[in-house]
């Protein structure tokens, strides 16, 4: 199947170097859709339900194409800008808070300040200018309270102020692979230090258990995996040389991500390989995945379709959680029946209900506010042309 896939590839001319990029933004934001769709209208079948419920998975290959991204296009700018880290933090501001400012007004007018699951207590009035601050991200009841969904912009932007200062530590599959260890331990000590920092009634205690897994420092290993992806294809290894190594990985890491769906036999090899934390297995699974759609963007998988929902992916993600909330309260939800075909169903109409009211906010919110940071860059990179001060004239004057 995978060999029939890659070997579809044909060399198309109509493909854009970085298409898979989008492509894959595509392919993340419609399995968050499928979980979160399938929650409302189930499917019967209890092997449809989990690989629906393991479109969650999608919030890790959200990280690997970011990380990829990321990395291209700090090495590509860096080099010849003035203030290359304070340009970087721009471009990452405008293009994420025009879109998350609104969804905050947006899901407060909606949901208000009541209690609720991701807040027990009621949303107190602190927690809104720490999610405007991007700070939601490390406190149980501020994560992803006020706006559905939004521990994984809270994961992001903290990746996001780390890596202008990780990268130059990070220039060999060497370095990688240490720092990807010290993100496991950081991981691992994430989960047991959690619950002796915040202090939660029994009834409570889920807040915890998510928190650990939702934070950055749960999420960290899926990003280093994500820059070794791109080291791979920094060095531009040939593609005979990326498929036999990516090809059985890929493999490989499938039947482990798979193996929780099936009850196949017991034993030492999978009990120890394949129950090894499922997300951190989807973030190698989609690196290998990225760096063989990279090698061969096989139309089946980037075209039209998959790049232009990749494009409206973050609206798409932060719209999608109203988009189901007034399916259920319209009653348009209850009008499925419950089957798997119906439960399939139900996602294309969440789909393509987000997708069009995404576009408008791509091109309306997203799109300017992405050409107001690159303004906003462009003219301090000029005025430095036009006034030279070499004692300014770099980062660590900031």
């Amino acid at each position: 199947m995978i060999i029939v896939i890659f070997s579809s590839y044909q060399g198309n001319s109509d493909i854009k170097k970085y298409d898979f990029i989008d492509a894959l933004r595509g392919m993340a934001i419609l399995g968050v859709i499928l979980v979160h769709s399938s929650q409302s209208v189930a499917p019967t079948n209890v092997t449809l339900l989990w690989f629906m419920g393991e479109g969650a998975r999608g919030v890790q290959l959200f990280y690997v194409a970011s990380a990829l991204t990321l990395c291209m296009s700090w090495v590509a700018r860096s080099s010849h800008e003035t203030f290359p880290i304070r340009n970087f933090y721009i471009r990452r501001f405008f293009r994420i808070a025009p879109m998350f400012y609104l969804a905050i007004l947006s899901y407060i007018f909606v949901n208000g300040f009541s209690p609720s699951y991701w807040a027990p207590n009621g949303i107190e009035w602190w927690f809104v200018p720490i999610t405007a601050v991007f700070l939601h991200g490390f406190h149980p009841e501020t994560i992803t309270s006020v706006v559905p969904g939004g521990w994984s912009i809270a994961v992001e932007m903290s990746f996001y102020f780390i890596l202008p200062f990780l990268l130059p530590h990070i220039k060999s599959v060497k370095s990688c692979a240490f720092f990807f260890v010290i993100s496991l331990v950081l991981s691992g000590l994430n989960r047991l230090i959690v619950p002796h920092i915040f202090s939660y009634p029994e009834s409570q205690q889920y807040l915890l258990q998510s928190f650990s897994f939702l934070n950055f420092l749960g999420k960290l290993p899926v990003f280093i995996i994500g820059i070794f992806g791109y080291l791979i294809l920094r060095e531009k290894y040939p593609r005979k040389l990326i498929a036999i190594v990516c090809g059985p990985l890929f493999v490989v890491l499938l039947l482990a991500f798979l193996y929780p769906a099936f009850k196949l036999p017991s034993n030492f090899i999978a009990d120890k390989l394949f129950n090894t934390p499922h997300h951190f297995i989807a973030g190698g699974l989609f690196c290998a995945f990225a760096l063989l759609l990279a090698n061969w963007p096989t139309q089946l998988l980037v075209n039209k379709i998959t790049t232009t929902v990749g494009k409206l992916s973050f609206s798409m993600y932060l719209t999608h959680f109203a988009i189901l909330t007034y399916f259920s309260r319209l009653g348009f939800s209850n009008i499925f029946p419950k089957s798997n075909l119906a439960s399939l169903l139900h996602f294309l109409c969440v789909v393509f209900a987000a997708a069009a009211v995404s576009f408008f906010f791509y091109k309306y919110i997203e799109k300017p506010g992405i050409a107001l940071g690159k303004r906003l860059i462009e003219k301090s990179e000029q005025d430095v042309a036009l006034n030279p001060n070499p004692a300014l004239n770099t980062d660590a004057a900031l």
